[in-house]
């Protein structure tokens, strides 16, 4: 794969990415907005889910998505954008790794999906972008 191949991928992975993370982040406020009305229990839930994974969800995703056409026009703020999102990303997966539950697994998978990403940007901000 040449250089300009590697330099096209990058941008689709953190796009397709965001994309993801945006639908997860629209399928939790969709839930809790539906929940929100319930009694207890139910509304709590439907609201801490709307508050700290729907909102931070489609926030990071927007972020993701900008990052991606940055990269995608090769703008130097971009890589340093992703080496942001990166970091931020490495240090929510270590955080919620540390949580006893079954979400640890998912904070395990996105810290090392965060260190593979910031592996690659400083390599390719080594080589001179």
């Amino acid at each position: 794969m040449n250089r300009t191949q590697q330099s096209r991928l990058f941008p689709i992975i953190v796009g397709g990415y965001g994309v993801l993370l945006a639908i997860v982040g629209l399928i939790f406020l969709v839930f809790g907005l539906i929940n929100l009305s319930g009694r207890g229990m139910e509304g709590l839930a439907a609201q801490v889910g709307i508050v700290f994974v729907s909102v931070p969800s489609l926030v990071f995703a927007m972020l993701l998505l900008v990052c991606a056409v940055g990269l995608w026009l090769e703008r130097r703020w971009a890589l340093r954008m992703a080496l942001l999102l990166a970091v931020i990303q490495l240090l929510v997966g270590v955080l919620i790794s540390f949580v006893p539950a079954e979400i640890a697994y998912a904070g395990i998978v996105g810290a090392l999906i965060a260190a593979a990403a910031l592996w690659y940007i400083v390599r390719r901000m080594r080589a001179g972008g």
